[in-house]
């Protein structure tokens, strides 16, 4: 059975969780044992006192067994020794001996030779050998060491509460991973199934100039072709070469504006410095036509972006209004607005304009609505429009088409400044 995501994540949680409060839990109960065990130590220690001061063992606990050794470890007294069997062995190596020896304080839990049963022992060195006393370790004894169960309670109490809220933010989390998974996966399949469609649309369109310039280069192969004619099919040729080649390049340019990661580099880009230089890219076509070209954007107004889109927005707007809107037109580039973060431009044309329902089509690749003048044999790559509305959204501004108040096409737009 495959586990989800949420089930996952909530299983990580829970793993990390429990090994935190697992080693959380132990280090503490390490500590209270010592710390308890100190404690007991403490007070046989002032056992050991008394016997070595006022030897009086009424004043101590009734089950304390008291031992007193010389220097090398020899039995000098022992209150239990009349209960013990035969005369008392060397008790130097005993692991409490050797320890105070060493370090003057010695204890050990161990069954006794002596009486065969487990004591706790304490000893402690003194001028003329050893004093030990030592305690039945039985379940007084061991329970004096434990530690207190009281926080193990509240740590399990805390965990279960702990683990309840987990589920609920693996829930949550794992609920909010999976729709973006969702999403991001319809988004590459709506990607991909665009790509397709993108591709099939792109040789659609390739296969119109790329037939033609065959066409005339085969029928320029006929040498008894008057010379009248022959320079016409070259024009034609020329003009589906240059229509090939506006394709590719706003394929091209298209292409790496849709599938780029990375930010574009931005600059100070001056507006009305890259309107200068698109009239006069389209001079010759502008004056052919009669245009009339109005620019009303005051001086000095510059936006952040990259200077190749921006000069894409209003080349490829300037090319539409051209090609498209027809002779004897006004031509008007106008800045709405600002405010602190943009822009608002208009690009507007006195032409034959867009039929309402063609508005919201008129961005896309491709798209020609019917009776816009628009056509593969007028050339273009039918991707202007596309770009233009890409372009303006790599820059964080939003644009949209309608009916110019004095007939023709606006194209509004706002860019960052």
């Amino acid at each position: 059975m495959k586990i989800n995501y949420r089930h996952r994540l909530f299983l990580y949680f829970f793993a990390v969780f429990t090994i935190f409060t697992v080693m959380v839990v132990a280090y503490q109960q390490m500590r209270e044992r010592e710390y308890k065990k100190e404690k007991l130590m403490e007070n046989l220690d002032v056992y050991s006192q008394l016997i070595e001061k006022h030897g009086r063992k009424e004043l101590l606990p009734s089950l304390l067994r008291i031992t007193i050794m010389d220097k090398g470890g020899r039995v000098l007294y022992d209150n239990d020794a009349d209960t013990a069997k035969g005369v008392l062995p060397n008790h130097f190596d005993r692991p409490e001996i050797a320890q105070a020896s060493a370090t003057g304080k010695g204890w050990s839990i161990r069954r006794s030779a002596t009486l065969d049963k487990p004591l706790l022992y304490y000893a402690r060195t003194t001028p003329d050998g050893y004093i030990r006393v030592a305690l039945p370790y039985d379940y007084e004894a061991k329970e004096m060491l434990q530690p207190d169960k009281t926080f193990l309670a509240y740590v399990l109490v805390l965990f279960v509460i702990s683990l309840v809220l987990l589920w609920f933010v693996a829930r949550r989390f794992g609920y909010d991973m999976e729709r973006l998974k969702a999403g991001i996966i319809a988004q590459q399949t709506a990607k991909a199934a665009l790509k397709s469609e993108m591709t099939s649309a792109i040789s659609h369109e390739l296969r119109t100039p790329v037939s033609a310039i065959r066409g005339y280069t085969e029928t320029l192969l006929d040498t008894d072709m008057p010379d009248e004619k022959r320079a016409l099919f070259i024009e034609r040729t020329h003009a589906s070469a240059v229509r090939l080649s506006e394709l590719l390049r706003d394929i091209s340019l298209l292409t790496k504006i849709e599938e780029s990661d990375e930010a574009f580099n931005k600059e100070d880009i001056d507006i009305k410095g890259i309107i200068a230089k698109v009239q006069e890219e389209f001079d010759k076509q502008i004056t052919s036509n009669s245009i009339k070209v109005s620019v009303n954007i005051p001086d000095g107004v510059k936006v952040s972006g990259n200077y190749t889109l921006i000069y894409s927005i209003f080349r490829n707007l300037t090319e539409n209004a051209v090609k498209y809107a027809g002779k004897w037109i006004t031509l008007q580039y106008n800045l709405v607005r600002g405010d602190d973060k943009f822009y608002y431009f208009e690009v507007c044309d006195s032409g034959q304009g867009v039929k309402a329902k063609d508005l919201d089509r008129i961005f896309e690749r491709f798209y020609r609505g019917e009776n816009s003048g628009r056509s593969r044999e007028d050339g273009g790559s039918g991707l202007g429009l596309a770009i233009v509305r890409h372009a303006v959204l790599r820059h964080g501004g939003e644009i949209s088409a309608s009916d110019n108040p004095g007939g023709g096409l606006r194209i509004s737009f706002s860019l960052q400044r």
